[in-house]
């Protein structure tokens, strides 16, 4: 690379080199020659002026006509053949002064020294470019050799237009990038720590309990009933550990995109119906009542772009939760708000509320509250998260509002919002 620096240095200069020669030479004889026409012109003018005077013209009308730059040709032909007469053969070149000659070796020597001048000139910028380059190839050789050693927070002290700041602007990006990839790498580990985390916890306490039950079945000196109250423990476990795997494969799924948002314009009214219908036995056996509202009747026969199937799945995880940690014989109230650009849908329980430090942390993966019902009951902290993903994925989202008692909160409100268009 550096050979081939000097090469094309050595080449700009040559070809510099040929044109300033070649013009400063074109230049130096336009101008001999110029004085060679301003010398004949002079000898012209002494065969006017001795051709007049042969013709009787005065010493004042010659003198006029000189000044005037009249031009009379029979005088200057005259002129000349009076000269002749005395030997005088009309060769310009030997009435060229000495001081003519000394003009031209002057002249020559000026263009010498102009063009070594401007030489020098020429190569001391090149040189000044060549070393600029040289401190710009090393600055970013210390910026990549600070990449390369993990220090990627490198700004320039300012930025302008050109090549080089446009490097340095592409190199500021691309250690800002680096080290928002480095951040995001870690936060990913860190999530996966935890996910191995939450869900060796979540698995330890079906498979503990079905192999307990296996354990106690062993057992031969158990009693009938004893072996059926363990077998339905052993099928509750199975039918927990089957809700929590199936929600597993769907998150992976979601997150590694296997699973496909297809978006049709379908009666959303129709969705939420269906999705109560799914959880409807659950409420029936505590006596809970699902109520759906709607503040406009056209909301019934709203048609939106979204996925049945999926959005369906979100709104029943919303619902499930609702019936698990609501007391018997309560409500929960589901509202259609059709907004100016979305549709929101309210689902209210009179359930065990959510505290507010945990409102930020309910659509978490694997995340379960603190409250007591909340630890007794069977789940597996993944339903709100896979709601989340489902409604981002449409252009949605959810919210809670928390509704609070006196003293402790009491039922939660959680809000749907989709897309109109």
């Amino acid at each position: 690379m550096e050979i081939r620096e000097k090469w094309e240095i050595k080449g700009y200069l040559l070809i510099y080199m040929l044109v300033l020669f070649v013009v400063l030479t074109i230049s130096y004889l336009v101008q001999i020659r110029s004085e060679q026409r301003h010398e004949e012109e002079n000898v012209d003018m002494v065969y006017q002026m001795l051709g007049e005077l042969r013709q009787g013209i005065s010493y004042e009308q010659v003198a006029a006509d000189m000044l005037k730059g009249t031009d009379n040709p029979d005088a200057v032909r005259q002129g000349l053949s009076v000269l002749e007469e005395y030997g005088y053969d009309g060769d310009y070149v030997s009435v060229f002064t000495g001081r003519t000659k000394e003009y031209a070796r002057k002249l020559a020597v000026f263009y010498l020294a102009l063009y070594l001048l401007l030489f020098l000139l020429y190569y001391s910028i090149l040189q000044l470019m060549k070393k600029s380059r040289e401190r710009e190839f090393q600055q970013i050789g210390e910026i990549l050799e600070r990449f390369y050693n993990g220090q990627y927070e490198y700004l320039t002290e300012a930025f302008g237009e050109g090549t080089k700041n446009r490097i340095y602007m592409q190199l500021n990006s691309l250690g800002q990038k680096i080290i928002l990839n480095e951040q995001r790498i870690e936060l990913e580990k860190e999530d996966t720590k935890a996910m191995i985390t939450d869900l060796s916890h979540q698995l330890k306490t079906p498979v503990a309990s079905i192999k307990m039950c296996f354990q106690l079945l062993e057992d031969e000196n158990l009693k009938t009933e004893e072996k059926k109250e363990f077998l339905e423990r052993l099928g509750e476990q199975v039918v927990s550990l089957e809700g929590l795997l199936g929600a597993l494969v769907n998150i992976s799924r979601m997150e590694a995109g296997m699973i496909e948002i297809h978006k049709e314009r379908n009666n959303i009214f129709d969705t939420v119906v269906q999705a109560v219908n799914q959880v409807y036995m659950k409420a029936e056996e505590k006596g809970i009542e699902i109520a759906i509202e709607s503040e406009e009747e056209d909301n019934q026969k709203l048609f939106l772009p979204h996925d049945v199937k999926w959005t369906r799945e979100a709104i029943v995880n919303v619902l499930d939760n609702a019936v698990k940690y609501s007391p018997a014989n309560s409500q929960i109230r589901i509202k259609l708000i059709k907004q100016l650009y979305f549709l929101q849908i309210e689902i209210r329980d009179e359930g065990i509320g959510i505290k507010k430090d945990e409102v930020n942390r309910i659509f978490q993966r694997f995340y379960r509250g603190k409250h007591e019902v909340v630890r007794q009951a069977e789940g597996s902290g993944v339903g709100l998260y896979l709601t989340r993903k489902i409604l981002e994925e449409q252009g949605g989202n959810i919210v809670v509002v928390i509704s609070r008692g006196k003293k402790e909160p009491k039922g939660s409100t959680f809000s749907i919002m989709l897309p109109l268009q």
